[in-house]
This record gives C-alpha cells, structure tokens and sequence, in this order.
C-alpha cells in the first residue's frame, strides 16, 4: 500500500509525495521508491481521487522494479559463501571446494557487475578452464561442470534476492576432454600385493585398509570413516554410515556423511576380514594402555597409535612408498574399487547387486560409469552358447 502525503510549497502549491515500500536488501535497511506529485485537478475531491490512481500505478510500477543494488560477482559470491556457512547445510567438502574455485573463476568474471554478465562470458570461464588460458591446470569437463555449478549457485542467490531475473548458465557447452583411462588391478596382482604385505610385515592397520579396499570396493573416505560400533561379528557385517575426510588445514580431519543416500549400506564382511579384525582390536588396545590419557576415544578401526582418526591421505601414501620399495606397479586405491567391479560384471552378478554393494544411485549409474566392461562381459557371453553347443557335438562325435 503506498504512502501518500500531502505538502504546500511556500507559493501556496498543492503537491503529493508517494511512496511504496519495496521489501529489504541484503543488508536488511528498507527499499523504498518515492515521487512528488503534482496533481491537475482543481476540486479537493477530483484531486483525492487523481492521486490515489497515481499512487496504484506507481506502486505498480515499483512493485516491477527489482532491486537495483550495484555488486560485481566476486563481492556477491563471497557474501553468498559466507550466509551458506553460516547455515550449516552446505557440506563441508563442497563449500571448501567452491571456496578455491574463487581465484580462478573471479579473474574471469569476478570483477563484472553481475547484472551484466552474460552467456559468452560464462562459455569465456569453460574455455579459460579447459585450456588453461589463466596459465593453470587444463580441467576436464567434470571439473569444468563443477565450477559452473558453483557460478550457477551465485547466480540463483542473486534472483532470490531480486538483483537478477534470470540466469545465463543456461544451455553452456561444455569442452569435451580425453577420458582418464581407469587402472585396475588383476586378481594376481591383489593377491601378490597382500602376500607382499604380509611377508614384509606392513602395519596392521594399513594392510586391514586395504583388505577393506580389495573385499568390498569401498571409497577411501567410507573405509576410514568405518568405526567398531557398525561392525557385527555375530553376523559378519559393516555398516557403512559416515565418510572420513580432509579438505586443507581449515577443515582438518572431519567426518561428513557417505557420497549419496545410496551409499549408506550394509555388507558382508569375507572370513579374511573377520579373522584379523580381532588382532587388529587387540593391537589398539595394548596401545590404549600405553597411551593412558592421551588416547583418543575415536572408535575408529583406522586410527593412529593414539587413537586419532588417520589422515585420509596416509594409506596412499604408505603403499605408494612400499610398491617404489618393492619394485611393483603402484596404482591408485580407488582402482580396487574399479577391480572389484570389473570381476562382479565378468562373474555375471547382476548390476542390482552391483549397484548396491559399491554404492551407487542406481543402476545406471553403474552401466555407465562400467559401460566397457559390460559391453566386454556382453562379447563373452554371446560366445557361451558356441562353446556349449561344441562341447555336446565333441560327446556325440566320441564312439560308443
């Protein structure tokens, strides 16, 4: 509803100030949108009722008016930062990571009055991204996603907060990179990995690790964030609930929860495991004594000899320095997770199963992020039915 209030200037002269209040600004101070009014009308009656049709289509007019506050990307991106960490719902990997996407994509865009910024500026961002053209890291099209992602987010504040109508992360094309070529490991190569692990008297709690890694296809994070509470002995299972993380020296060793809602899961734990996870209890209990008060009561099955969480970055570490000891191809520990898929798919388990053992949305997620492999198995498979019937015709060729 407008305001309206009537002043006589010192000629004697009947004027109307309106004004339409506009909500509040990021700042929370009042927008308000004022005229001065001169009305034509002689009469008091006639001037009443000109005013008052003044004063709708002029709070009509300001009600179209979106909030004309001047800011340049990075000024609003860094306010919008700091009201997501404040309300907590952010998780803390992805509010680190927007937060060092900021050098790079504030020297594309980070100075431009964000009412301004278009559609080519953002595909300028893709490319400089892509090709390096700031003189850093060529990123890969996921990368690239990812940083639009967190330009698109800004950009979505700016509209709840009436500085934008629309926004121009619509239709992006994305720069098409060269796949990774996924590593994996061989059964022969876990198996002489274990053994080695063993005869060279690796540390328990890296060698139980990478068990976990071979067994169950678990992410780095899920395995170091397993504590002994989600482990049941009487029915041999884990339950995978939280994830282990470290980001840089702002966050430090966290726990957060699992990649997706899928992740959560329970899993059989293979006899391997079980057997020596009752070594491994004994072993932090013997350093628990040793520790007195300077034990950490983590309950974590990876831990330190008192009882911290261990650095997400530590079992990488540890066996990339054992495979250069060893004179043994070192891969990454994410390739035993691609290793235990990649046998499920050959020894014809369902992608269902698949899908809810390593964790996945759905299963086609799995199909396409193993779609390779499952062409493979298909190839095998279509073979099956040749050798089959070869096999009946090698009996019926046997004399009697």
């Amino acid at each position: 509803m407008a305001y309206i209030k009537k002043t006589t200037n010192k000629k004697g002269e009947v004027r109307f100030v309106i004004k339409v209040s506009c909500g509040y600004d990021l700042n929370d101070n009042q927008i308000t949108h004022t005229m001065t009014y001169v009305p034509t009308a002689t009469t008091p009656k006639k001037m009443e009722k000109e005013v008052r049709e003044q004063a709708v289509l002029f709070e009509k007019q300001c009600k179209n008016i979106k909030n004309d506050r001047k800011v340049n990307f990075a000024e609003l991106a860094d306010e919008w930062l700091e009201s997501e960490e404040d309300k907590g719902q952010l998780k803390t990997a992805t509010l680190e990571l927007y937060k060092g996407f900021r050098d790079r994509t504030y020297k594309c865009i980070g100075h431009l009055n964000i009412q301004k910024i278009r559609r080519k500026d953002i595909q300028n961002l893709i490319k400089t991204l892509a090709y390096g053209l700031d003189g850093k890291k060529k990123l890969r099209e996921k990368s690239q996603k990812n940083y639009i992602c967190f330009v698109s987010d800004v950009f979505n504040y700016a509209i709840v907060n009436e500085l934008l109508e629309d926004s121009p992360c619509h239709r992006l094309d994305f720069i098409a990179t060269p796949k990774k070529e996924r590593q994996f490991y061989s059964l022969e190569e876990e198996i002489n990995l274990l053994s080695l692990l063993e005869e060279r008297g690796a540390i328990l709690t890296y060698r139980v690790c990478y068990l976990f890694l071979i067994m169950l296809g678990l992410r780095i994070g899920e395995c170091l964030g397993v504590e002994w509470s989600d482990i049941d002995f009487d029915k041999g299972t884990v339950f995978i609930q939280r994830n282990s993380q470290y980001k840089n020296k702002n966050t430090g060793i966290y726990t957060t929860t699992p990649k997706t809602k899928s992740s959560v899961r329970c899993l059989t734990l293979p006899q391997e495991i079980l057997d020596i996870l009752p070594v491994l209890k004994a072993q932090q209990e013997d350093n628990r004594s040793k520790c007195g008060d300077l034990w950490i009561n983590s309950d974590r099955l990876f831990c330190n000899d008192f009882g911290k969480p261990i650095h997400p970055n530590q079992p990488y570490n540890y066996l990339k320095r054992f495979c250069e000891r060893e004179k043994i191809e070192f891969k990454a520990l994410h390739s035993f997770r691609h290793s235990l898929v990649t046998n499920l798919i050959h020894s014809n388990v369902d992608v269902t199963t698949i899908s809810n053992i390593v964790g996945h949305i759905n299963g086609n997620v799995t199909l396409s992020v193993y779609a390779h492999e499952f062409k493979e198995a298909t190839a095998f498979g279509c073979n099956v039915m040749s050798d089959l019937l070869n096999q009946q015709r090698n009996k019926c060729d046997k004399p009697a």
